[in-house]
């Protein structure tokens, strides 16, 4: 048995796309960022196939962290997907590459872990008075999907697209590859399984368009019909 897999290890997956603006910064702060004691923390860091100056960035940690380049864009579903295929740790986090997501809020979710009262944690932007918030639009958006998803599984959650999801390895080979809809299949597929959640609350700080963010209105409309389709195809099983 390797190292990692003999500790508590948190393998945290970074997603990553045309990120030359935030990458290298993101990636400083979750090197330092504070993990409770009894933890070890794995970094890996899926390029999916930038066009920018993502990759020059990402070569200076290749001595520090798990860098794979993939030559094909498949979305950050598959992204998420690749990286847990080589991950050692008993848990795997997600972590965009932008600066949305404060890496000092990681150390929260592991001590959900720790109290044993969940088997998942996400981080909700809608339960903390340091969130900034993002369009109506947007958030209108994010909470119907969440109050959707809690219909049809039974949940009380307040931020199903939350990036911040801290799960077993174990329950791993649920995540399927995709775009943005993966994550949330990807809860549903938790709950069918009555997997236990937890939320803490945590930083946001949204960025707009212009600034670089990828998720588009087009995606909440193809994430409702997906979640309901998966949810129908489901009911027999």
């Amino acid at each position: 048995m390797s190292f990692l897999q003999s500790r508590r290890t948190v393998s945290i997956i970074v997603p990553c796309y045309n990120e030359e603006r935030t990458v290298g910064e993101l990636l400083n702060c979750l090197r330092t960022a504070f993990i409770p004691f009894g933890w070890e923390k794995e970094i890996i860091v899926v390029d999916d196939a930038s066009r920018d100056g993502t990759r020059n960035i990402l070569k200076r940690y290749e001595n520090e962290m798990r860098i794979i380049y993939c030559e094909k864009n498949g979305g950050k579903g598959t992204a998420v997907r690749r990286g847990i295929q080589d991950a050692m740790g008993a848990y795997v986090l997600i972590q965009d590459a932008d600066l949305e997501y404060d890496p000092a809020d990681i150390a929260t979710l592991l001590s959900v872990i720790d109290s044993g009262t969940a088997d998942v944690v996400y981080g909700s932007r809608n339960l903390s008075p340091r969130t900034h918030h993002s369009g109506l639009l947007a958030r209108a958006g994010v909470w119907f999907i969440t109050k959707l998803i809690n219909l049809l599984y039974r949940l009380s959650l307040t931020d199903v697209w939350t990036c911040y999801k801290l799960f077993p390895r174990a329950a791993a080979n649920d995540f399927m590859t995709g775009r943005f809809e993966s994550e949330l299949l990807f809860t549903a597929a938790l709950a069918r399984r009555n997997y236990r959640f937890a939320e803490v609350p945590i930083s946001y700080a949204p960025r707009a368009v212009a600034e670089g963010k990828k998720i588009r209105y087009r995606d909440g409309i193809q994430a409702i019909i997906v979640i309901v389709w998966d949810w129908l195809r489901h009911l027999s099983s």
